[in-house]
């Protein structure tokens, strides 16, 4: 007799190559966001600027810079709250 498949939910809601990537450059963002290069760099440089997420963007040398996927994300989440906010 078959022993029956039991199914982890919160394994199969996370994605295992996402769970893995902490930081990732201009290209993993434009790929993982399906966006153009200008506007992640465009973003980049606000992050920088603003003092609420300096932290998520690395500059270890003056050609490589990394981006914290998570606070990429958590500022583009705040960009859609304060979208029409002057």
């Amino acid at each position: 007799m078959p022993q029956p498949i039991t199914i982890n939910i919160e394994e199969v809601n996370q994605d295992p190559e996402r769970a893995k990537i902490k930081y990732g450059n201009k290209e993993v963002i434009c790929k993982m966001y399906s966006m153009k290069h200008g506007t992640v760099t465009k973003w980049i440089g606000e992050m920088r600027d603003n003092p609420e997420f300096s932290d998520g963007v690395i500059n270890p040398t003056h050609k490589i810079v990394l981006i914290n996927l998570d606070r990429f994300e958590d500022y583009f989440r705040w960009l859609e709250k304060n979208r029409y906010r002057r």
